[in-house]
Order: structure tokens, then C-alpha cells, then sequence
């Protein structure tokens, strides 16, 4: 038995870069904006999204401490990975661009 290739819609794979990017941003999946081009030869996708924030008074940056900066290399990273990791595709960059922030208030008990 010989290896085939998968091939992949260019619809199926945007729908699948918005999910992750929606998981790592912490939005609804059909928030995040996805554009994929070829990059020589491997992908480079572009990613125009909200990103959910705590308030700034809170005292932390993000959930975990990170600023919008970190928080927004780091979904890109994540993205990135995981994409490449469902698909098995040669992802070349993923570039995050927030659009505007969502503040996640926390209940005061």
C-alpha cells in the first residue's frame, strides 16, 4: 500500500484556523477573521480577532499575566501548532492582529 495525500478545502481549513484561534484568543469561533496564503510553498495565515481581556483594573494583564502583546504571540504560537499538528501542513507564520478587546468581568461574591 502506498501513502496518499489529504487535501483539504481552503474553506475547511479556514473554519478550522478560526476555531483554534477563537480557542487561543478566548472568543467565539466566529469571531476571529482568517486569511490563508502561500508562503513558498507552506502557509501563512493571517488572523484579524477580538481578544478577551480582564478589566485593567484587576491588577493582572490577561488570565495568565500576559499583556495584550504576550497574549497575541502566544495565541499565535498556539495556533500555529495546533493547526499544523491537525492538518500536517507546513505552516510558515501566523500573524495576530486584535481588533479590539472583550472585557471578561469577574463576579464578586
Amino acid at each position: 500500500m502506498t501513502g496518499g495525500r489529504d487535501r483539504f478545502a481552503p474553506r475547511a481549513l479556514e473554519h478550522l484556523v478560526q476555531a483554534i484561534a477563537a480557542d487561543a484568543l478566548g472568543v467565539a469561533p466566529r469571531d476571529p477573521a482568517v486569511r490563508i496564503s502561500d508562503a513558498a510553498g507552506a502557509l501563512a495565515v493571517t488572523v484579524r480577532s477580538p481578544v478577551a481581556m480582564p478589566p485593567l483594573g484587576d491588577g493582572d494583564a490577561g488570565a495568565d499575566g500576559q499583556d495584550l502583546i504576550q497574549r497575541l504571540a502566544a495565541a499565535a504560537a498556539d495556533t500555529r501548532a495546533r493547526f499544523a499538528e491537525l492538518t500536517g501542513l507546513d505552516v510558515a507564520r501566523v500573524d495576530m492582529r486584535a481588533t479590539k478587546a472583550i472585557i471578561t468581568e469577574r463576579r464578586v461574591r
